[in-house]
């Protein structure tokens, strides 16, 4: 299997072709903030929610290599965005950098369940 990868930490995107998950690591600087190596499990969500009906959800989740990886989505009602990343403890946020296009499906399951349907993720392009 060919896989496109990128870096989130120095940009550079490099190919990987072999078995998964992928070794989790930067081939140029070396660093672990890259895509998940194989499917994300959650370990656990945190959801906040005030009276007025804005909510915060954390989900904590490790990829197939025992990174962490952690998602913050700002919701109210049935609509979210994803406002902050944190892949192996660094904060990669999703308004610069375009990491993310879709959350993984277990996130997405995970909010869900709490109403959370609609995600916006990609960053909006001001004209």
């Amino acid at each position: 299997m060919i896989l496109t990868l990128q870096c989130y930490q120095c940009g550079t995107e490099y190919e990987y072709l072999g078995t998964l998950p992928h070794p989790a690591r930067c081939v140029a600087c070396g660093s672990s903030c890259v895509p998940p190596a194989g499917s994300l499990t959650v370990v656990n969500s945190v959801h906040w929610e005030s009276a007025n009906g804005l909510a915060k959800v954390w989900v904590h989740t490790v990829d197939e290599r025992d990174r962490p990886f952690e998602f913050e989505i700002a919701a109210h009602g049935s609509r979210g965005k994803l406002v902050a990343i944190k892949v192996d403890g660094v904060s990669i946020d999703p308004q610069i950098d375009d990491c993310m296009e879709t959350l993984p499906p277990a996130v997405t399951a995970e909010i869900a369940d709490l109403g959370v349907k609609d995600i916006e993720t990609a960053k909006v392009e001001s004209s």
